[in-house]
């Protein structure tokens, strides 16, 4: 998550960026992709699934660009598929944090300790192939 230091100014206008983050974002090659599902069964027809390419992935969270209309705070069960990896990784409940014209991002609330070793190993490989 990243906020403005408001009483930080360089040049008298511009603000200083502070990442808040925990967990580094890794950047994800192309054709990495997400779909989701919203676990909350009263969600409208157009909020209640869809898929989008992944930006970028972290233990705890990701960036997906779609045409998929979200809200933020809804919650979503999970399917990542990275290329050159032969299982994708599921997450039970990811919570929607922000919400920007075709991207936001996801919180990782709920993954099985299985799914969660496979999203570590994805990370994994993909630090060492871009060191």
């Amino acid at each position: 998550m990243r906020h403005y230091d408001r009483n930080a100014m360089t040049d008298g206008s511009r603000k200083r960026l502070i990442e808040r983050r925990q967990h580094k974002r890794i950047a994800l090659p192309p054709g990495s992709l997400l779909s989701f599902t919203a676990i909350d069964p009263s969600a409208s027809p157009g909020e209640h699934e869809g898929d989008g390419t992944v930006v970028n992935l972290s233990y705890r969270g990701c960036q997906l660009v779609t045409d998929a209309a979200v809200l933020v705070g809804r919650e979503y069960n999970l399917i990542i598929q990275v290329p050159a990896f032969p299982h994708p990784v599921t997450v039970e409940c990811a919570t929607v944090r922000w919400a920007d014209a075709n991207a936001f991002g996801f919180k990782f609330e709920l993954i099985q300790r299985e799914q969660e070793e496979q999203l570590r190993e994805f990370l994994h490989r993909l630090r060492s192939t871009a060191a």
